[in-house]
């Protein structure tokens, strides 16, 4: 074994003729559609920023184990499958999607396969396989469900940063030449099984957002009330899964709040909350007992039992607190701040190293009360998944008072109706987007809630359905160049303002975004068509060609041009796709009646057309964009 520790660009990886191989121990791959979203996002940053693709970018560490076999040395890695997987995939897709555009494409070779896992090493194969300009899995046989997946995943990411020949140029050539692992062996004597417990049970690292509350309580040292306040706001909301409320006590909660309805916030800054000197209530709140009074003591101590419904695995967050912290700077300075927390320091140390001190304290306070403000809006308005009574559901809930002091969570509006639409478009945009980086709509809800001084519901959805309406004309089917998300929601005020669009970009298969299929399920269910009143947005992130791409029997095979119409699409589970992409709608139909389908429009489609084909196909193509494009708010409601 080498004592070098060695590293490599994306081409020698490829090019090297080392061959990897993942062990049994290992855990299956499982990255999702985030994790590739994300990836692509950070090379492509790097790419298409001139000084940046000037530098590499190192993506991670390879640990392997060297095998020795007839001469040949065999990586088994130990460390770094997710990634090296992810490239294998990325740069399959690449290489066929845009095979005419890459002029110098690097000699790549499958270097990777699976001990006892050979469905996994079988899929990459098929990958890997380019004699035809589409990956072509065989019928009846078993794949990896989740490579399948991700590789069609990488490719409707790439056609959605590689929209133009120059991009897909600086992209390839910095993904190739500048993009590097590091690769280490461990020695020979290494117990792997041991090695690899160690691995994946090591200490996490001290996070960003710990650094930057450290930065923050720097500038407010001289300040010690604002310091200690500033402190308290942050812990209170650095828990994403509780509602903010309950990161103060009782006697707390009243004076920040509104005694008896918390839902409302008295203070106005951080130096008012200040003046209400929290920390000194919470000291006199406690009981003072001696250390010769608790050694003496024979009953038992009361503790506090009045916030058992604040439970955190009642409620999971749709955004992790680093992420939340950089909506709060892009809401407050209202710039176009990356909502990428990897870059959290970097976009913070803009205010935090001001020349001027008293422009440092003055955006800290600030930042210290918005954060309160916004979180305090959050809990109430943006959904949440909740689990009670041991089932799940997207829930929109605050916090209400009883006779003798009992809280509970309610619904955010009375209008059982109308908080159930809330619900259902919130949860569309969500679903659309697993990726933190690209949940520009959360930044919208949060930045509409927070200007506003009475949250009305129905001014609430009508937002949220102009909101859909840019995303769908101003995004996914403009003519030319997309609008920033930044100006639909800072500048457009969630208005559409492009007239120009071109429905053709619905007919493209498995690059047509989820959200499309999403907003058409929302349009679908607002229509009450049948399965409206058990449907609920889950995270479906495979496009299902109703009538296959390759049928079992190859005389049913169907022109391109023909099924990869927005009419023969739509959304479910990878799960339920890879089981049946291969067979005739009839045969699907009759799965889907017992299981259920996923998508409003997969039953519009099952309900209303018993032979579908060509023509079938054709006319529900115009029927689906005609809803898109002409569906009017107002007479559905």
């Amino acid at each position: 074994m080498s004592n070098k520790i060695p590293s490599f660009s994306v081409q020698s990886l490829f090019e090297n003729n080392d061959v990897y191989v993942i062990p049994i121990y290992q855990r299956n791959y499982t990255w999702g559609l985030g994790e590739i979203t994300q990836l692509i996002q950070d090379i492509s940053d790097y790419a298409f920023d001139k000084e940046k693709a000037k530098t590499n970018y190192y993506i991670g560490t390879l640990v392997v184990y060297e095998r020795h076999s007839e001469g040949e040395v065999i990586y088994e890695t130990i460390d770094g499958q997710q990634r090296l997987t992810t490239l294998n995939i990325i740069i399959n897709a690449i290489h066929r999607i845009f095979n005419v555009q890459i002029e110098n494409k690097i000699k790549y070779q499958l270097n990777l396969s699976f001990d006892s896992r050979k469905k996994s090493t079988d899929t990459l194969n098929v990958i890997n396989n380019h004699q035809s300009t589409r990956v072509s899995f065989i019928a009846n046989k078993d794949y990896n469900t989740n490579i399948k997946q991700r590789y069609f995943d990488a490719e409707k990411v790439l056609y959605r940063f590689l929209d133009t020949e120059e991009k897909v140029t600086l992209f390839y050539n910095y993904l190739t030449k500048n993009v590097r692992l590091v690769r280490v062996s461990v020695p020979e004597e290494t117990d792997l099984n041991h090695y690899f417990e160690i691995m994946n049970n090591r200490g996490e690292q001290l996070e960003k957002h710990e650094i930057l509350k450290a930065n923050m309580l720097e500038i407010l040292k001289d300040d010690e009330k604002l310091n200690k306040t500033f402190n308290q706001v942050w812990e209170a909301c650095s828990d994403m899964e509780r509602y903010v409320q309950y990161g103060f006590t009782t006697s707390q909660r009243d004076k920040i709040f509104t005694y008896n309805n918390w839902n409302k916030l008295k203070v106005s800054s951080l130096e008012e909350l200040a003046e209400l000197q929290i920390n000194k209530i919470e000291e006199n709140d406690r009981k003072k007992i001696t250390i010769d009074e608790i050694i003496t003591y024979r009953g038992k101590f009361e503790h506090n039992t009045e916030e058992k419904e604040d439970a955190p695995e009642r409620f999971n967050s749709v955004i992790n607190f680093s992420n939340f912290l950089l909506h709060v700077l892009r809401i407050q300075t209202k710039t176009n701040v990356p909502l990428d927390d990897k870059r959290l320091i970097d976009v913070f140390d803009v205010y935090l190293r001001n020349p001027d001190k008293q422009k440092q304290i003055e955006f800290v306070k600030d930042f210290g009360f918005s954060l309160l403000k916004i979180k305090h809006l959050f809990d109430q308005f943006v959904i949440k998944r909740e689990f009670i009574k041991e089932k799940d559901q997207w829930s929109l809930k605050k916090l209400k008072w009883y006779a003798g002091n009992k809280v509970s969570y309610v619904n955010s509006f009375d209008d059982e109706a109308l908080n159930k639409e809330l619900i259902m478009l919130v949860s569309m945009f969500h679903v659309s987007t697993p990726t933190l980086v690209y949940k520009h709509w959360l930044n919208a809800c949060l930045n509409y809630l927070f200007n506003k001084d009475k949250i009305v519901e129905k001014d609430y959805i009508e937002y949220l359905q102009n909101l859909s309406k840019a995303y769908l004309f101003d995004r996914y089917i403009i003519k030319g160049e997309p609008v920033d998300y930044y100006d639909i929601i800072y500048k457009n005020n969630a208005i559409t303002v492009n007239n120009n669009y071109e429905l053709a970009l619905l007919d493209r298969g498995t690059a047509v975004e989820n959200f499309v299929f999403n907003y058409l399920d929302y349009i679908l269910w607002k229509e009450n068509v049948n399965g409206s009143s058990s449907f609920e947005f889950t995270f479906r992130s495979s496009v299902e060609h109703y009538y296959p791409q390759n049928p079992i029997s190859k005389e049913h095979a169907i022109d391109k041009s023909i099924y990869d119409l927005f009419g023969n699409l739509c959304l479910i589970s990878s799960s339920k796709n890879s089981r049946l992409s291969n067979h005739l709608p009839s045969a699907k139909k009759d799965y889907y009646i017992k299981v259920g389908p996923d998508s409003l429009k997969q039953q519009l489609m099952m309900d209303d057309i018993d032979n579908w084909g060509e023509k079938e196909i054709k006319a529900h193509t115009l029927e689906m964009k005609s809803k898109l494009v002409n569906f009017n708010y107002e007479k559905s409601n």
